[in-house]
């Protein structure tokens, strides 16, 4: 009998837990030879203990259910172990779920566990804290602290704290040691990229290989305001790479020295840390459930809104099927689901608040 145990963190994401529970249990039901255990975290850092707590008492499976934080924290909890890695994606960028291709439909990811195909992934640290998605200095720091302290959630949110920090946001000069070579730089962020995004398909390194015992990091050099536009389109095309104001290392270690101590993301959780940042990759760290094969449907929902991707979890081949075929463009819009209206009305209110703001 193999033993699956579910950590779930209640407050990651936008969405509601007790379905995705529920549908654990509806699926547990009908497999034979696995029992499970289900714990919700209350705390930071409960996750790794639990984790930690689920490979002493043997169990083959542990799953995190949430953000890239939980996830960050359960894989932590793994290294060393011969518990593989399950991930339901429920959190605001999932970067580490989108770049192992994991569904965003938590159904998709559900069915994803018992195949059990496993890859084996790297993890990097840096000063003795553990990362195995992205961890970076500058701006983006700046703004997770910000988005994470709020208590709020959800992409449109997120845009929000970009564009109001961005105004006031003042580059930082580091000092960077790489290959044998030492040089200064002033930066708008510098982003040690273990896979390819920070989450939500920002692709800050496309090239990033998860696997492969090196960390990509990535320079943002200082840009004139009248850039940002096009280097964040850049962003989400996965073509940032080719700018001019990028420079990226790939490496398995590196030394930033900085101005004066300061926050640092791991796995879009913000913290502060001293003045030198030392980073290391270390190889094959643990062992992540992901999809055997490639289906055209959970990856198309996956670059859908948060409210669609809820809404489309189970319903959508139905949906496709029942609703598009031979009816009229007007008969169409009204069967568009509420999920959809809401998230258009949501961006409809969001551009305002941003012209106001850069402004």
């Amino acid at each position: 009998m193999k033993k699956v145990a579910f950590i779930l963190n209640p407050i990651s994401g936008t969405r509601r837990k007790n379905a995705i529970v529920n549908h654990i249990n509806r699926v547990l039901e009908n497999k034979k030879g696995y029992s499970a255990e289900f714990y919700r975290t209350k705390a930071v850092r409960d996750a790794y203990r639990a984790a930690k707590d689920f490979v002493a008492k043997g169990f083959d499976i542990v799953v995190a259910i949430g953000g890239d934080g939980t996830v960050n924290e359960v894989a932590e909890g793994l290294i060393g172990s011969n518990a593989k890695l399950g991930i339901i994606p429920m959190g605001s960028g999932n970067g580490l779920a989108r770049h192992l291709d994991i569904p965003m439909m938590y159904h998709s990811a559900v069915a994803t566990l018992f195949d059990e195909n496993t890859e084996s992934i790297d993890a990097g640290m840096i000063n003795g804290k553990v990362f195995f998605c992205t961890a970076g200095v500058g701006f983006d720091a700046v703004v997770g602290e910000k988005f994470n302290s709020s208590g709020a959630r959800g992409l449109t949110t997120y845009m929000e704290f970009c564009a109001k920090e961005y105004m006031k946001y003042k580059p930082e000069e580091y000092e960077i040691h790489v290959m044998g070579q030492k040089f200064k730089e002033k930066a708008f962020l510098i982003t040690f990229a273990n896979s390819s995004q920070w989450g939500n398909n920002a692709l800050i390194a496309p090239d990033a290989n998860i696997s492969d015992g090196m960390m990509d990091v990535v320079v943002w050099r200082e840009t004139p305001k009248v850039n940002m536009p096009l280097l964040t389109a850049e962003l989400f095309t996965g073509t940032i790479k080719y700018s001019e104001f990028i420079d990226t290392y790939r490496c398995k270690e590196i030394k930033i020295v900085r101005e004066h101590e300061g926050l640092i993301q791991f796995d879009g959780e913000s913290m502060l840390m001293g003045r030198e940042l030392n980073l290391s990759v270390v190889p094959h760290a643990v062992k992540v459930i992901v999809p055997s094969g490639w289906d055209p449907i959970p990856r198309l929902i996956e670059m859908m809104p948060q409210q669609f991707r809820d809404f489309a979890a189970t319903p959508f081949k139905e949906f496709v099927n029942r609703s598009l075929k031979g009816v009229s463009p007007d008969h169409i819009k009204e069967l568009i689901p509420p999920p959809i209206k809401d998230f258009q009305k949501q961006i409809k209110d969001i551009v305002p608040k941003l012209k106001d703001i850069v402004k």
